[in-house]
């Protein structure tokens, strides 16, 4: 069996490309051994030691694109600077924390799937046979809540005598590139460029497992049938994509927006629970910020108006009822202002 010490594995990326970047990880993935060590099963609670950690580190900061490895209990023990700018999380926060925490919600079935699928590819500890990375699209979540698409390539391997997972993460790769367009145009609204409904809802519905506080507003473009009477159709569209637009413009970082059908948006966000939120002041920063310029149409101004409502997901209360609840209380205020 191959070994391979500290020293030839921090080298072994050095002035390689991207392919040849893969070509060497497949490798090293085959052979189930990084440095040297005696390779032996993992257990549910024999700790990570200093030298393995010192290990891992050692590897990752090698690698020329963004690197994790964690223990064969999903736990991260190590990862790359950059990392970093795919997650959004400093490494040594990184660290410690479940991979679930960067996965989302939606996708960690299938993320359960290919750690099946890694166990079977690879040998039990001690045998001299070879495993098979696995190399596929996925999705991963950022800690502002952003989820981003990249190529991951994922891997058993032994640093220091110890089983870990290892997992690349390529957000360059031209499969991605093209993946990503075609996927964009499936879950954004082709005229506004939010979000549609069904990925809106599934970032909310991330929340609410997590059972986080949770703001969902609901905000409706008044009068639109009028606009598209008096101006055309053309002019309505020009009306939705100013608001679409300033309400994103407008939403706090980490906040989703979406259309949620015709002239009708959603926004959703989670705030601290210790302070609360006040709705009214949400509903008249909205209102103000779509509403407080005109839209340019052709030689005309058109006015926009809106109507509001603001929830706050109560203990326990799923998402439907948090919709409903948000849908009245737009209703209430359109009612409010027109009679």
């Amino acid at each position: 069996m191959l070994r391979r010490s500290n020293s030839t594995v921090a080298g072994s990326f050095l002035g390689l490309g991207r392919s040849s970047v893969y070509q060497w990880i497949d490798g090293v993935m085959s052979e189930g051994v990084m440095n040297e060590g005696v390779l032996r099963a993992d257990t549910v609670h024999e700790a990570v030691t200093d030298d393995q950690r010192a290990a891992v580190a050692q590897f990752v900061a090698a690698v020329p694109m963004a690197a994790m490895v964690h223990s064969m209990h999903y736990e991260v023990v190590g990862a790359n600077t950059l990392c970093e700018g795919v997650l959004g999380c400093a490494v040594d926060d990184m660290i410690g924390r479940p991979v679930a925490d960067f996965v989302p919600l939606g996708d960690r079935a299938s993320a359960t799937r290919i750690a099946v699928q890694l166990e079977h590819r690879y040998p039990e500890a001690g045998s001299t046979d070879h495993g098979r990375p696995i190399g596929a699209l996925r999705r991963v979540r950022r800690v502002d809540g952003e989820v981003v698409s990249c190529w991951m390539h994922v891997g058993i391997s032994t640093i220091a005598g110890r089983r870990f997972i290892v997992a690349l993460l390529d957000l360059v790769n031209p499969v991605v590139d093209d993946t990503v367009h075609w996927r964009d145009r499936a879950e954004r609204d082709e005229l506004t460029g939010l979000l549609r409904r069904g990925p809106l809802l599934a970032h909310v519905d991330e929340w609410i497992a997590e059972d986080l506080p949770v703001a969902l507003a609901f905000v409706d473009v008044d009068r639109l049938k009028s606009i598209n009477d008096a101006h055309g159709h053309p002019a309505g569209d020009a009306v939705l994509e100013a608001a679409g637009r300033r309400l994103h413009q407008w939403s706090p970082r980490g906040s989703v927006v979406g259309r949620y059908a015709g002239d009708e948006f959603v926004f959703a966000v989670t705030f601290d629970g210790s302070t609360g939120l006040d709705t009214a002041e949400v509903t008249e920063s909205v209102r103000s910020a779509i509403c407080g310029e005109p839209v340019p149409f052709g030689s005309n101004l058109l006015g926009v108006s809106v109507s509001v409502g603001v929830a706050v997901r109560e203990p326990g209360e799923p998402r439907d009822r948090l919709i409903q609840r948000a849908d009245a209380l737009m209703y209430r205020d359109k009612a409010s202002r027109t009679t």
